[in-house]
């Protein structure tokens, strides 16, 4: 059984992630983080495990709206253009939504761990943060960057 850990110390305390969130922060000052922001130079060498999803209130639900390289090849799937409560993986999906909807409503960052052991790759374990993003002032989409552990 695949079990996905939230907001646990070793994700919060990843050098990774502590990085990524470090350049966020000097980034955007005191507001939000926004495409203009994750386009930029800084941000380049992160956008291979980037996820950006985009709420969709007419399906409750959350667009990919960009899916990293990496990602897609260590998944084996670009979920580029898809939704996350798509009924292939039910048990990540509902950990997954809840995550980005917590980070949405809450504006405060979430931290997920798991181990991808399931999929036979070479990164095994994962540690991810997922912030909020402001698009035209208002928070409607979440940024995800995803350290992976050999």
């Amino acid at each position: 059984m695949l079990e996905i850990g939230r907001d646990l110390e070793i994700s919060i305390n990843h050098h990774a992630i502590k990085a990524f969130l470090k350049l966020c922060d000097e980034a955007r000052g005191k507001g939000h983080m926004t495409i203009d922001l994750i386009q930029s130079r800084p941000f380049i060498s992160y956008w291979p495990t980037l996820i950006l999803n985009r709420y969709h209130e007419d399906k409750n639900d959350f667009l990919y709206s960009f899916w990293g390289s990496k990602l897609s090849s260590v998944y084996g799937m670009d979920l580029t253009g898809k939704y996350i409560l798509r009924g292939e993986f039910k048990e990540t999906e509902n950990v997954f939504w809840s995550a980005h909807n917590d980070v949405m409503t809450s504006l405060n960052p979430a931290y997920l761990n798991t181990s991808i052991h399931w999929l036979d790759k070479e990164h095994q374990t994962f540690n991810a943060i997922i912030i909020p993003m402001e698009r035209n002032g208002t928070i409607t989409e979440t940024i995800a960057y995803v350290a992976f552990d050999k």
